[in-house]
């Protein structure tokens, strides 16, 4: 497959999360999950809401059962209609909750108050009252006046609420969280719809996230539950997203056969699925234009019905898609202005709108660009191609981390809700012992709880560690594999004497510097001496020493990456003439110095900052330590030092 192709089959299955198509699943996954709003989202809840409200009005004297019912039926039925009213009844109901203590109204009213946020795209205090409706039903176990289908029925609204919440705020991380906490009550009460809907959308975030292995997994699950319940449509769905995959792996004899069972179910109900069955048939277009499975014949066919169904109606990533295949087939067939035309059509016209979903057609632009002679043209959208990726790229490793930090808190959360409740009923048997055996227990359980946190603490650190390194392999090989080919491409098809090739060359250059810096080959080949002599050369004013005997050592690329870190800080921040790294290699322990004689750290915030906090935490977690000495005007040095362990 050429690289192009390659990158277009990849890049339609980005920021999927945004497509009408998409949330419109996940709110059928909300009211799945939600099915007591149901009743209240026919014709008759405005005369339902005016019968209560007359209730309330009537003078006569209720019950705090009968006010309650009443309150009840106003937040159903003016939820999404009627903002005011009701959040003032959903308060009225959430105060007398706690003075009759009644959880599970309770609970209905937190849940309410969310979904009318969530409904609102104000998703901070939708996230708040969710998390306490939930710890409310936590708090409804053990108590005999609720059964447990009351108290599934409460964690599965509310779980599947709080995944769409984070889902739609592209935090694809925690809301597969939430999505697997409400799987195993669907799993025991037999509600395969909403088992089908779940492992969908969760197929959908990994895909986003480019894990393929866990998203043909779940796109795998939902088909098996689908084909149980008899939903002809979520038989078909999945199956959109296995052919992207498929086609991304190459494997076109399975995304054939998987995008023509697709296409039996979208074709039947083609006037009611455009968006959906225009997808299917770009796709088939695709699968006939690769190398074993090439047919123009059919990818005429389908590409021509793609093209009849691409009207305004269909959302922009689905227009993009059928241009995109269009593009790819004029490139097939030679017409080579025709597929410009297409491949213009695919991308956004505003830079300020484009997504990760246009590095392809950038890159396919390119290629037709470059065929029609117009190579400034073609260099333009190279360069849009990396900016693009490069800012993916960071986008997708930050929200990594953010997640996670989100995570790790709930879990910790979790953990001491646990602990508290361990607690309680340990200090209710515990009664009976003498002082001094509860104060021995009391300091064993304080010197746990903090091993725990500490050790929590490093596997956090240790995890963004290996993100932060597989991030750098993988914007590496992306560098050195896409833009090294597409750029060495452009100089074979450049005359030699064109003076646009010594740019090319620079360009060819600094891309393999790039690459090879952020994760060098040579690290994992020959260690830390000759991969930090290699940076250390070529940056100006920055030489390396090195005394001990050369070794692999423990962490190399942990260390590797915290030099490469600290030079880069010296040589932007300190002003300095000279810059020093020394590495030390003795059997027993590893030393690496980093020293100037730049104008140093002015003030006692710069040595505890945010940015050597987290220096600190990463020498920590792999079992070192990491001292700073600098004053203003008189230079930075960092020590670190680190216990060698065995291979």
């Amino acid at each position: 497959m050429l690289v192009w192709q390659k990158c277009i089959i990849f890049a339609d299955k980005m920021n999927r999360n945004h497509s009408s198509r998409h949330v419109s699943i996940l709110l059928l996954l909300l009211w799945l999950l939600t099915p007591h709003l149901a009743s209240a989202y026919t014709d008759h809840r405005n005369a339902k809401v005016d019968s209560a409200e007359q209730v309330l009005s009537s003078g006569r004297t209720l019950t705090d059962r009968e006010r309650m019912s009443c309150y009840y039926t106003i937040v159903r039925g003016t939820l999404g209609k009627d903002t005011k009213k009701h959040d003032l009844y959903a308060h009225k109901m959430l105060d007398l909750s706690y003075k009759i203590d009644a959880k599970n109204m309770r609970e209905n009213a937190l849940n309410h108050l969310g979904l009318q946020y969530y409904g609102q795209e104000d998703f901070e205090p939708a996230e708040r009252y969710f998390l306490w409706a939930i710890a409310v039903t936590d708090s409804m176990r053990g108590d005999s006046r609720y059964s447990e289908q009351d108290i599934d029925d409460n964690y599965s609204q509310l779980y599947g609420a709080l995944g769409n919440l984070y889902n739609l705020q592209d935090k694809a991380l925690i809301a597969i969280e939430y999505y697997q906490k409400a799987l195993p009550i669907f799993e025991k009460n037999g509600w395969l719809e909403s088992q089908t809907i779940l492992h969908h959308n969760v197929a959908e975030l990994w895909l986003a996230m480019g894990n393929y292995a866990k998203a043909e997994q779940e796109y795998l699950k939902a088909i098996a539950t689908g084909t149980k319940s008899g939903d002809s449509l979520m038989m078909a769905l999945p199956r959109k997203g296995l052919v992207k995959i498929y086609l991304d792996q190459d494997n076109y004899t399975q995304a054939l056969l998987t995008a023509g069972q697709a296409y039996d179910y979208y074709h039947a109900h083609r006037d009611d699925e455009h968006g959906d069955y225009a997808e299917v048939l770009a796709s088939l277009t695709k699968i006939h234009l690769m190398d074993g499975h090439k047919n123009l014949t059919a990818a005429r066919a389908y590409c021509a019905e793609a093209l009849a169904l691409d009207t305004d109606v269909l959302m922009f990533e689905v227009h993009a898609d059928v241009q995109a295949a269009a593009a790819m087939l004029a490139i097939e067939e030679g017409r080579w202005q025709e597929a410009l035309g297409h491949a213009l059509s695919s991308v956004h016209q505003n830079d300020s709108d484009a997504t990760y979903s246009d590095v392809g057609c950038y890159e396919l632009l390119a290629h037709i660009y470059m065929q029609l002679g117009q190579k400034d043209e073609a260099a333009r959208y190279i360069k849009k191609m990396r900016v693009m990726m490069e800012c993916f790229a960071t986008e997708h490793y930050q929200s990594g981390l953010s997640q996670m930090e989100v995570l790790y808190q709930t879990k910790e959360k979790e953990a001491e809700i646990e602990q508290l409740k361990r607690e309680r009923q340990w200090y209710l048997w515990g009664g009976i012992l003498t002082a001094l055996v509860l104060l021995l227990a009391a300091v064993s359980f304080a010197l746990y709880i903090h091993s725990q946190r500490l050790k929590r603490k490093t596997d956090l650190v240790l995890a963004k560690l290996e993100g932060e390194q597989a991030e750098r392999v993988r914007i590496a090989r992306d560098l050195h594999d896409r833009l090294g080919g597409l750029l060495t491409a452009i100089k074979l098809h450049t005359p030699a004497e064109a003076p646009t090739v010594p740019l090319i060359d620079e360009a060819v250059s600094e891309m393999r510097n790039v690459s090879h810096h952020l994760l060098p080959d040579s690290l994992s080949r020959y260690g830390l001496e000759v991969a930090l002599r290699d940076f250390c050369s070529t940056m100006k004013n920055v030489k390396f020493a090195f005394s001990g005997t050369t070794q692999h050592i423990a962490y190399e690329e942990t260390l590797y990456c915290i030099v490469h870190e600290l030079v880069n800080n010296a040589v932007k921040s300190s002003q300095a003439d000279h810059i020093l790294v020394s590495l030390i290699a003795a059997p027993d322990y590893t030393a690496v110095n980093v020293s100037d004689d730049g104008i140093g750290l002015q003030s006692t915030d710069d040595h505890q900052g945010m940015g050597m906090s987290n220096l600190r935490e990463r020498v920590a977690a792999i079992g070192g330590r990491l001292d700073v000495s600098s004053a203003p005007g008189r230079g930075t040095e960092i020590n670190i030092e680190l216990k060698n362990e065995k291979q």
